[in-house]
């Protein structure tokens, strides 16, 4: 793996760290021939590293100044991104009580300097082994019974994990949702055996032509969720796109086999609550354009918006604050007009927003503007009790 990339590792890679420049060499070159190696010559480069680089095994000095590799291990073991990674105590100490504190305090190992060469490769390769499979484990995490993939809980929890070490390093962070299409034409003409069977199949494909960085849920009954570490929208793109067109000849006879991809990038600043919002906007722009495409969330297009479909969702004093809202008119303004208070024309602007798959970083009122301009105008002006009900009528 490109370090701090997240790009799939060839070897496993090994953070060294000692106050000692010599000894810092000489790990370097003992462990060169099967492992990348990065070094940090004190605790708080220790901590900074192993947050950026997520390295699969961490050896480390007991004693150092400034952070004692005591303190390192602890505030490891406090974030969530680094916690599991194992760490082997590289110490001059050789007492029993020494490796017994070192093994009870978190290490995964204790190796007592200077080491036997062959011996410290194979314990050094033997802790990668051991994160390898717990990276397996959170891969695919048993939770659902059909694709034996993470379910969406497990999903959710990774997701805020891998923000806040987004937030941590500042660096970028992706998903994608998957959406099966026509998936209950499927189960009605094949038979819910088959659909089983399809759904882990598209599990296998999405776990092939992902990176070993990436993470493949079960999000719901015929969609998937993908967390991609240190990945920008562009990339997350790319990767949607692969796994779109790999989906699709997994059964060359069954010509209905597509998927809508949405994808998202986290903003500066926004929870993983939003991100995910921000995906299934996109998934829902995917398709209402028809569906067998991705659809990024910053696309500016607003052609895959349906806005007679979606005014359809909207009651009558719900579409009559969207008409409001369109000639940029304030809550306050609104509910004079209304005869309502102020809170309400708040609340209803809340659900306004949840069933036009608003994202919270749009503003309502703008748009409003760009996706029902022309329909509004086609209706007139705002008449509560009888424009909902010609809104249907105009697309008919």
């Amino acid at each position: 793996m490109t370090q701090g990339t997240g790009e799939e590792r060839v070897t496993p890679l090994v953070l060294v760290v000692d106050d000692d420049p010599e000894l810092l060499s000489l790990v370097g070159l003992q462990l060169a021939d099967s492992f990348e190696v990065i070094q940090a010559s004190d605790g708080a480069e220790c901590v900074r590293l192993a947050a950026q680089h997520s390295p699969d095994v961490i050896l480390l000095d007991i004693m150092m100044p400034g952070m004692s590799g005591g303190e390192v291990l602890t505030a490891l073991s406090q974030d969530p991104a680094t916690v599991d990674i194992p760490v082997i105590f590289l110490s001059a100490l050789a007492g029993v009580d020494d490796k017994v504190k070192g093994l009870q305090g978190g290490a995964l190992d204790y190796i007592t300097k200077p080491a036997d060469p062959l011996e410290f490769v194979a314990r050094v390769g033997a802790a990668a082994r051991v994160r390898a499979k717990q990276l397996d484990v959170q891969r695919g995490t048993p939770g659902d019974p059909v694709t034996g993939l993470g379910h969406r809980r497990n999903f959710e929890d990774r997701l805020e994990q891998e923000v806040a070490r987004a937030r941590r390093i500042s660096s970028p962070v992706a998903i994608l949702l998957i959406d099966i299409d026509q998936m209950d034409t499927i189960n009605e003409g094949y038979g819910k055996g088959f659909g089983d069977e399809l759904l882990r199949g598209i599990g296998n494909v999405l776990a092939h032509k992902l990176r070993r960085s990436d993470a493949v849920f079960r999000y719901g009954g015929d969609e998937f969720s993908v967390l991609l570490p240190d990945a920008e929208a562009g990339t997350a793109y790319l990767a949607a796109e692969r796994c779109r067109t790999a989906i699709a000849s997994l059964h060359p006879d069954l010509h209905s086999l597509t998927v809508s991809i949405g994808v998202a990038e986290l903003s500066a600043g926004r929870s993983a609550e939003e991100l995910i919002a921000k995906a299934e906007i996109a998934l829902f722009r995917a398709k209402e354009s028809g569906g067998d495409r991705s659809w990024r969330a910053d696309d500016p297009r607003r052609h895959g918006l349906n806005p007679i479909a979606l005014a359809q969702e909207l009651t009558e004093r719900e579409w009559t604050i969207l008409m409001h809202l369109s000639d940029r008119r304030t809550e306050q303004d609104i509910a004079g007009r209304m005869g309502i208070r102020p809170g309400t024309v708040r609340s209803h602007k809340a659900r306004i927003r949840r069933k036009l798959h608003v994202a919270p970083d749009v503003r309502l009122s703008e748009f409003v503007r760009d996706n029902f301009r022309e329909l509004i105008a086609r209706l007139g002006p705002p008449k509560e009790g009888s424009v909902k009900a010609e809104a249907p009528g105009a697309s008919r």
